[in-house]
C-alpha cells in the first residue's frame, strides 16, 4: 500500500516525528517516514524522491533543527514542485527563515506549543483526512473507535493503568494485614486508587498536578501520612487472639486501671488474653476510636496522594526529549 502522508523531520525531532506517525497510522492514514521505510540497498535520495511521488500530503515536524537543515529545504521543495500539500507541525516557537520562507506560506499552520502534543496531533489528522479524501460534501473526519481508541498515547488510559495497579498493591497490603485491621478503609483505598487517577484524568483537568510544585507537595503529604501510619500501627495494633491483628486504644477502663494501675495504658500481653481478647474491656471505646479513626485516615491519605501522584505521572502529556 502506497503512502500516503511524508514525514519530514529533522533527526533531532525523531521522538516526536515517530509519536506523530504512529498516531496517524493509527487514524488510518499509511505514513512514509524515514529510515523505517527506506529499503536496504537504495539510494537515500532515490527513496525519498520515490516516496513524495506517491504521497498525497507533505507534514513537516518544524522545528530549529528543521529550520536549519538543508535535507528538510530540499524535500520541501520537491514536496511543492510535486504540488503536495504541506502541513508544517510546530513544536518549537521559531519562524521559517530564508528560503524555507518562501516555500512555507501555506494556509494550514499547527501549533503544537503546549501539552498534550496528542490533542495537536488528532486535529492534524483530521485535515490530513480530509485532504486525503478530497472535496467530498458532508465529509466528516473519521475518530479511532472501540478498541483503537485504546492506545498509551491516551493519557485517560495511562491513568487507569497506573491506579489499577496501585489498587492491586494497596489490595496486596490489605490481605497481608498492612492496613487497618477490621476496617473498610482497606478495601476502599483500592476504589480510591482506581477512580482518583480515572477522574483527574478524565475531567481534563490534569495539568495542575504535573507540576513540580503540586507533586513535590504530594510526595511530601504522602511521607507525612506513611511516617503517621507506621508509627500509629507500631504503637497500637497488637495481636490479638490466634496472632489476629487488634487496635487497642490511649487510654484505660477504670477496671483496667484498679487492676493494672501504672502499667496503663501499655499493658502486657497476658492483660489480653484475661480480658478474652477484647479491647473494649481493657481500653475505653472513645481512645480505640481515635485510634482507628487516625490508622484509617492515614491509610487513606496515602491511597489519596498516592493515586494523585499517578494522576500527574501517566495522566498528563508524555515528555517529548529532543536532542540538542
Amino acid at each position: 500500500m502506497p503512502a500516503q502522508v511524508f514525514i519530514s523531520y529533522s533527526s533531532k525531532d525523531r521522538t516526536i516525528a515517530n509519536m506523530l506517525c504512529a498516531l496517524l497510522e493509527e487514524r488510518g492514514h499509511r505514513c512514509w517516514i524515514a529510515p523505517r521505510d527506506i529499503v536496504p540497498g537504495t539510494s537515500w535520495g532515490e527513496a525519498i524522491i520515490d516516496a513524495l511521488r506517491s504521497s498525497t500530503v507533505f507534514v513537516l515536524v518544524f522545528s530549529r533543527h528543521a529550520n536549519e537543515s538543508p535535507q528538510i529545504l530540499r524535500e520541501v521543495e520537491r514536496a511543492v514542485h510535486l504540488g503536495l500539500p504541506i502541513l508544517p507541525f510546530r513544536i518549537e516557537d521559531v519562524a521559517p527563515e530564508r528560503s524555507l520562507e518562501y516555500f512555507m506560506s501555506v494556509p494550514h499552520w499547527f501549533d503544537a506549543l503546549s501539552p498534550p502534543v496528542e490533542d495537536h496531533i488528532d486535529k492534524l489528522a483530521d485535515v490530513v483526512a480530509m485532504l486525503i479524501a478530497g472535496p467530498k460534501t458532508g465529509y466528516i473526519p473519521g475518530k479511532p473507535r472501540g478498541a483503537k481508541r485504546l492506545t498509551w498515547n491516551n493519557g485517560l488510559v495511562r491513568a487507569i493503568a497506573g491506579g489499577a495497579a496501585l489498587a492491586l498493591l494497596l489490595l496486596a497490603a490489605w490481605l497481608g494485614g498492612l492496613a487497618p485491621p477490621a476496617s473498610p478503609v482497606g478495601w476502599i483505598a483500592a476504589l480510591l486508587a482506581l477512580a482518583i487517577p480515572a477522574g483527574v484524568a478524565g475531567s481534563g483537568r490534569v495539568a495542575g498536578w504535573t507540576t513540580r510544585g503540586m507533586q513535590g507537595a504530594l510526595l511530601a503529604l504522602l511521607l507525612v501520612a506513611a511516617g503517621v501510619y507506621g508509627w500509629a500501627s507500631s504503637s497500637y495494633v497488637i495481636a490479638g487472639e490466634r496472632g489476629a491483628p487488634l487496635v487497642r486504644g490511649t487510654e484505660c477502663t477504670p477496671d483496667a486501671k484498679l487492676v493494672y494501675a501504672s502499667e496503663c495504658p501499655d499493658l502486657p500481653s497476658d492483660a489480653l488474653a484475661d480480658a478474652a481478647y477484647d479491647p473494649a474491656t481493657l481500653w475505653t471505646a472513645a481512645s480505640i476510636g481515635r485510634v482507628k479513626w487516625m490508622l484509617g485516615g492515614s491509610w487513606a491519605l496515602i491511597a489519596a496522594t498516592a493515586s494523585l501522584l499517578v494522576a500527574g505521572w501517566l495522566g498528563g502529556p508524555r515528555p517529548l526529549k529532543q536532542e540538542d
